[in-house]
């Protein structure tokens, strides 16, 4: 036994002595610096390009069996220039040498330092790799291996890649942009285990004009029986600053777990984390079919934050509003698919301000539909403030009339199809209930149709047709108004009292043209209007022709305390329209004392009217400031009203007032005459047959 010790003990001090002298022998006696002009003359052989190896290679035997090599620099393709298609500082490779001998592989950490790698395409399309592919494609063998053939492990101590630069010319587009600072350093790489990856970079980009620092982080792993790439706590910052921004820079935070099929087929984003200041994305996503028909879909939300101060921190100026604190809360969810250019929103909800909108969109290439619900808005926040100083005191208008008022190309390229309700609605002062819009636009032709249910205690109809598609827009007009109480209206809409009743309105109207001057100018159609039991106010008719009369007839007007009011028990009328000229021959209004009939034109373009009205004191009570109208009692009155509609000047013919009155004087006459005939006749009858 003792004498079988012995061999063992030499054999295996024979084997170490052996090692030993690998180890001291073997880089004194292989130089590879040897085989450099070798090694560059194969690559000339299979690639026509030129290798420099400037820095001398090392090897080492034990405990690592390892090559570093200097300086390399690979030429480019021929028509690309000078500049090197690839070089590289230093590169180091090892792996265990007593592992080996066992069939094992156990790498150490790969090292590259300096890598410069610069791609180009030229305007014809070729790039400067299209020679290394066609002239180095590998040639694969289909036969399988056999189990437990090859290695049986293949461990890697980790990656270590620094300084690495990456350029990208496409003259065939002008695209440029580069990646710099390129680092990507991992842990231990075993299959089956997690590994921790890092990463950084610097992109820039010329087009658009863009410098961003990246950093990502994450730990990889491998589910082969899932077939799955999982990164778990992935996390990616960028800093980047650009015109593409607003501000100039952008910083945004993304957190999530990955994982994508080994075949690249299909991708998961669990707990999806997007922030960039106040903003905040969360969610789930999937892609499917990534290699052929790219689908995505999942749930996001958008936790509340101030919209306000987002936008301004993003460079975007704001108009001034009414209400300095609207746009303070936003906050959104949606449920979405996306397959090519479709794309599809459902359970949409949005919270913007007091203001809640839920529904549903979808969005194929540049067609649009949606079906949105918005419960209570008012818009009059969002508008710019009223101003407080008189008309008379505000700036003139630096508008001509003549100004286009629609964008014309943008209109003809909508395809839209939708419908919005709103439960409430304030707009100009004005308050609406219940609601209903659809819009329909395709080919440069839009249709609206609008509906309101509650609207100053009636209800409104209306569609509006553009036609966009020829040289001169089109349009027609439909609108009918039933059951309104316009006193609240005017005074919401005018800010002022100027009239009372409750009627109805509709109107047909067509008109073309871009500007308000066109289409004032080519307006044509009818309306109508019938109201009841209200008042024309801050126009006394009976005082006019008071006033007016006492005037011609060189005396004073009696003292009244009437309101500067005209009542009316009835009011309608009818117009036709044709070239910008309104024409009106049946207007009727009743009131308490007078009867009055109107006739005339108005013309629209430049707001003057030529306007005839007859009023006819059907009672002189007191209630109506008829007092000291006894004498006009039955008598037309004509008033005519001319000049600009906002404050028409007014006349009254007295010529026809006098053989009116001279006229009824002769009626009442004859009356009396025929009276008193009557009376003698009825006399000397009586005195016969006495």
């Amino acid at each position: 036994m003792g004498k079988l010790l012995k061999i063992v003990g030499g054999l295996l001090g024979l084997i170490l002595l052996l090692v030993v002298a690998a180890v001291v022998i073997i880089p004194m006696v292989i130089d590879p610096n040897d085989y450099k002009d070798e090694i560059i003359a194969k690559v000339q052989e299979q690639t026509g390009r030129t290798l420099k190896m400037d820095g001398d290679l090392q090897l080492s035997v034990f405990p690592w069996l390892g090559v570093e090599l200097g300086a390399l620099e690979l030429g480019n393709a021929r028509g690309f220039g000078d500049k090197p298609f690839a070089a590289v500082k230093h590169v180091a490779v090892r792996v265990k040498l007593i592992p080996l001998l066992s069939s094992k592989l156990e790498v150490d950490t790969i090292g590259l330092d300096g890598l410069q790698l610069n791609l180009a395409k030229n305007k014809a399309g070729t790039s400067n790799w299209d020679d290394l592919v066609e002239e180095g494609e590998a040639k694969h063998d289909d036969t399988p291996a056999e189990a437990g053939s090859g290695l049986a492990g293949f461990p890697i101590g980790g990656v270590d890649i620094n300084n690495a630069q990456v350029t990208w010319d496409d003259r065939s587009s002008g695209q440029k942009f580069s990646v710099d600072q390129f680092s990507l350093k991992s842990g231990s790489i075993t299959s089956g285990q997690p590994v921790a990856l890092e990463m950084e970079m610097v992109l820039e980009s010329s087009e658009p004009q863009l410098k961003a620092k990246i950093e990502m982080k994450g730990t990889v792993s491998m589910d082969e029986a899932a077939g799955l790439l999982k990164i778990a706590g992935l996390t990616l910052m960028v800093d980047a600053d650009g015109k593409a921004f607003a501000t100039g820079a952008l910083h945004a935070e993304l957190e999530t777990a990955a994982s994508l099929t080994l075949d690249g087929t299909a991708l998961t984003l669990d707990g999806l984390k997007v922030r960039s200041g106040e903003l905040q994305l969360a969610g789930d996503l999937k892609g499917a079919d990534l290699n052929s028909k790219p689908a995505f879909s999942g749930k996001l939300s958008l936790t509340e934050f101030n919209l306000r101060e987002w936008l301004v921190s993003q460079g975007i100026s704001l108009p001034e509003m009414a209400d300095p604190k609207v746009l303070g809360r936003f906050a959104a969810q949606v449920v979405l698919s996306n397959q090519g250019d479709a794309t599809k929103l459902s359970g949409l909800m949005i919270s913007l301000d007091d203001t809640k909108i839920s529904g549903d969109a979808t969005l194929k290439g540049a067609a649009v539909a949606f079906n949105l619900d918005v419960d209570a808005i008012d818009l009059d926040r969002y508008l710019p403030p009223a101003k407080d100083e008189p008309v008379e005191k505000q700036a003139p208008s630096s508008t001509t009339g003549d100004e286009e008022l629609m964008p014309i190309e943008m209109l003809r390229g909508l395809d839209l199809n939708g419908s919005l309700k709103v439960g409430k609605l304030t707009i100009n002062k004005l308050h609406a209930e219940q609601l209903q819009v659809t819009i329909k636009a395709r080919k440069g032709k839009l249709e609206t149709t609008q509906k309101i249910g509650k609207f100053y205690q009636g209800n409104y109809t209306g569609k509006v047709n553009l036609n966009v598609a020829g040289k001169s827009p089109v349009m027609n007009i439909e609108q009918h108004l039933a059951n309104l109480q316009a006193g609240p209206l005017v005074k919401d809409l005018t800010g002022q009292d100027k009239f009372d009743g409750k009627g109805s309105f509709n109107a047909k109207l067509n008109t073309r043209g871009n500007s308000i001057n066109a289409i004032k100018r080519s307006l044509g159609g009818t309306l109508d209007f019938n109201f009841a039991d209200g008042a024309v106010k801050g126009f006394n008719l009976a005082k006019a022709i008071r006033e007016t009369k006492a005037k011609f007839s060189g005396g004073a007007a009696p003292a009244s305390d009437a309101p500067n009011q005209t009542d009316f028990s009835k009011l309608s009328g009818s117009a036709v329209i044709s070239k910008g000229v309104l024409t009106n021959k049946d207007l009727l209004a009743k009131s308490p004392y007078l009867r009055i009939t109107g006739a005339g034109k108005v013309n629209l373009v430049p707001e003057t009217l030529d306007y005839t009205v007859k009023a006819v004191i059907v009672s002189t009570a007191k209630g109506q400031g008829g007092e000291g109208l006894d004498d006009l009692k039955g008598i037309p009155v004509p008033i005519h009203l001319t000049g600009p509609y906002a404050s028409p000047d007014y006349s009254v013919d007295w010529g026809q007032v006098l053989a009116g009155s001279q006229k009824a004087k002769l009626e009442e006459k004859k009356e009396e005459m025929k009276q008193k005939f009557k009376s003698k006749l009825q006399d000397k009858l009586k005195g016969l047959f006495n």
